[in-house]
């Protein structure tokens, strides 16, 4: 009797022990960081504006001129223009630094016209890359900076674009 006590003792430990390092896990910034761009992207899916632009810190720039404002117009557009959304999305890094993140990640966008189902930016074999930098804010993880950028259909005109 005893020791079947112990052993539900030890087993609950065991438990208990996995359960904490799991959480510490789970709730590491670069662990929230890798979530939130997973929610938004689903959102994306989902063609929800709002789930997508609850990630992005109202004061978003780029080397592009965009703002938050433009990101979530363009958002919008590929929305209403697209049906049937997907995103394609892998995280190659997340380095964190002080109160905030650098997400490496590669991607690709597709989507349906009536004309039929495609790639809209990037492909299997030439994906979309991008370098986002995050910033802790109130109440959580925000896209703050696109620092980089390569879409290899946009390639040439993100160059022309780029501010100096």
């Amino acid at each position: 009797m005893m020791e079947r006590k112990q052993l539900v003792l030890v087993v609950l430990f065991v438990v208990l022990v996995a359960g904490a390092l799991g959480m510490r896990n789970y709730f590491a910034p670069g662990s929230v960081v890798r979530r939130q761009v997973f929610e938004a992207v689903a959102s994306f899916k989902s063609e929800k504006i709002l789930g997508v632009m609850s990630k992005v810190s109202r004061s978003y720039t780029d080397q592009w001129s965009g703002s938050y404002e433009g990101l979530g117009a363009q958002v919008q557009s590929m929305m209403e223009s697209y049906d049937g959304l997907t995103m394609d999305v892998d995280i190659s890094s997340v380095k964190m630094g002080d109160g905030e993140a650098r997400v490496e990640l590669a991607f690709v966008v597709g989507g349906r016209t009536q004309a039929g189902r495609g790639d809209i930016l990037g492909t299997e074999l030439d994906p979309c890359r991008a370098t986002l930098r995050w910033i802790r804010e109130e109440p959580g993880w925000r896209l703050v900076e696109t620092e980089a950028l390569d879409i290899p259909q946009y390639r040439e005109e993100l160059q022309r674009s780029r501010r100096p």
